[in-house]
């Protein structure tokens, strides 16, 4: 037998004996979805991990049977490492973290400091440092987690659709992911904001079936904006100032401005594309922000008695148009202010353009940020009014 075959023969056996090292078959692991961590008035991590229950899943889409489709698994520790694995001890099958697209950080916890929870999660390997975060408004992350909802009774992902959702067509969430929270606490001239998550209709049997079988279930809301100063989280400001803040910030996907052209009448204009330029001068030692933003909007509703074909009325339009969104950005920055939050990261273009000048500034950033000055220049343009030329409310001749 010469060598050639001999060795064709040896990778054969190799091959049929050798199988998928890594194989497990699915009925014997748990995929974690949801992570969730809060503060204990006992200085402890809690740690909530949501888990999925096939039994249930596996009766029919999002959930068909008679049980939970998921089951939370609590503990705690003095760190959220060993928070994470006195909880995991709990669960009988293999824990499978590669799933987790949600981190609810309860709100002692956020007051407490998210430095450690970021660190952790980014440190382990098993973990997605790029899943989405909230932060639990009057409520904890295990309450947040234990909320059945409606649409998709998977929590944990229902949160994160909604997430996307608010962003895309109200542009009213700010979604930073693990890795990017990691990135700002570097950063002294830039502080965080995430978005916050509440239940609504609350009712004593939200975390049972039995919750969706009202016409008005208790469920989780994508709402309000959660500011920090370094690591720690200050205060919450709404959610139209959150549309100020990714306006400036430049994230803003799409979102509509109801302008008023009348006694309770509004036109809508919906943003179509955005340039702005945001520059901060220092004099003294008083910031000078500077914001000129242009954004390009379309006209998807009025209910005001205008001629639409008319340039004059468009220009109307745009002027009242122009002061709704400088207002609002005006808004939106001393909502900040009053915080002492500089998310938008002012502090971090002085760093850029002039670091000597910042070396001496850094540390009394979050008073001067808090009383600098704010200047907004806004232009509206109208880039189409649609198929109809006069709104169909116009009184006939």
């Amino acid at each position: 037998m010469n060598r050639n075959l001999k060795l064709k023969l040896i990778i054969s056996v190799f091959l049929l004996l050798s199988g998928c090292s890594n194989y497990m078959e699915l009925n014997k692991i748990s995929f974690i979805t949801g992570l969730g961590v809060d503060w204990t008035d006992k200085s402890n991590f809690k740690v909530t991990l949501q888990v999925i229950n096939p039994t249930d899943l596996a009766t029919g889409q999002n959930g068909g049977g008679n049980s939970s489709p998921v089951i939370l698994y609590t503990s705690t520790g003095k760190t959220l490492s060993e928070a994470i694995r006195e909880a995991g001890k709990k669960i009988t099958k293999n824990k499978d973290f590669t799933h987790v697209g949600l981190t609810v950080i309860g709100e002692n916890a956020a007051k407490h400091g998210i430095e450690e929870i970021v660190d952790a999660i980014i440190r382990e390997p098993r973990v997605s440092a790029f899943m989405s975060v909230l932060v639990a408004k009057n409520s904890t992350a295990e309450q947040i987690l234990n909320t059945m909802t409606p649409i998709n009774k998977v929590s944990s992902a229902e949160m994160v659709s909604k997430i996307q959702s608010v962003n895309f067509s109200l542009g009213e969430s700010v979604n930073p992911n693990v890795f990017e929270l990691g990135e700002d606490l570097t950063y002294s001239g830039k502080e965080i904001a995430i978005s916050g998550v509440e239940i609504v209709n609350e009712n004593k049997e939200k975390n049972t079936l039995s919750n969706l079988q009202t016409m008005e279930p208790a469920e989780t809301k994508i709402d309000d904006l959660a500011l920090f100063r370094g690591s720690k989280l200050v205060g919450w400001i709404s959610g139209r100032d959150v549309r100020g803040i990714l306006m400036v910030l430049d994230k803003i996907q799409q979102t509509n401005f109801a302008i008023p052209c009348g006694i309770n009448k509004y036109s809508s204009l919906r943003l179509h594309a955005q340039k702005i330029k945001s520059d901060v001068k220092v004099k003294g030692n008083i910031p000078i922000i500077n914001i000129d933003n242009t954004l390009l909007t379309l006209l998807d509703e009025t209910g005001c008695s205008i001629n639409i074909e008319s340039v004059q009325d468009l220009i109307k339009i745009e002027k009242q148009a122009a002061k709704v969104v400088k207002h609002q950005i005006e808004h939106s920055i001393k909502s900040a202010q009053n915080y002492k939050s500089d998310v938008f990261g002012f502090g971090d273009m002085i760093h850029t353009h002039n670091p000597k000048k910042w070396q001496k500034m850094k540390s009394n950033w979050a008073e001067d940020f808090a009383n600098a000055k704010v200047n907004v220049k806004t232009t509206v343009i109208i880039k189409r009014s649609g198929l109809l030329g006069d709104p169909v409310i116009m009184e006939k001749k």
